[in-house]
C-alpha cells in the first residue's frame, strides 16, 4: 500500500526506514522524502513509528527470536477508505 502518493512511497518502505533507525516524521521526510509535498500523508507515516498505531513490536516470545521485529498488520478495507 501506499503511504505517500505524491512521492510514491509505500508502507514497505516507511517499515524498513524505521528498522534502519528513524526515528521520527523528520527522519521519514529527510530519508524517503514522505510528507514533503502535500503533506496527506504525514499522520499515516507517523502510525508506523514506535508508539504509533502500526507500529512493529518487537515481541519475545517462543515462535519469535529476542529483539525479532515482527511486522504490524495491514490496514483492512474499512481501514483503507478511512485513510483515503
Amino acid at each position: 500500500m501506499y503511504i505517500c502518493v505524491c512521492n510514491a512511497i509505500s508502507e514497505r518502505q516507511v517499515q524498513e526506514a524505521i528498522a534502519q533507525g528513524a526515528a521520527d516524521l523528520g527522519d521519514l521526510q529527510a530519508t524517503l522524502g514522505v510528507a514533503t509535498c502535500c503533506g496527506q500523508c504525514a499522520q499515516t507515516a507517523t502510525d508506523y513509528l514506535p508508539g504509533g498505531r502500526y507500529a512493529t513490536v518487537t515481541a519475545p516470545s517462543a515462535s519469535v527470536a529476542p529483539g525479532q521485529v515482527v511486522a504490524a498488520p495491514m490496514l483492512d478495507s474499512t481501514e483503507i477508505r478511512r485513510v483515503a
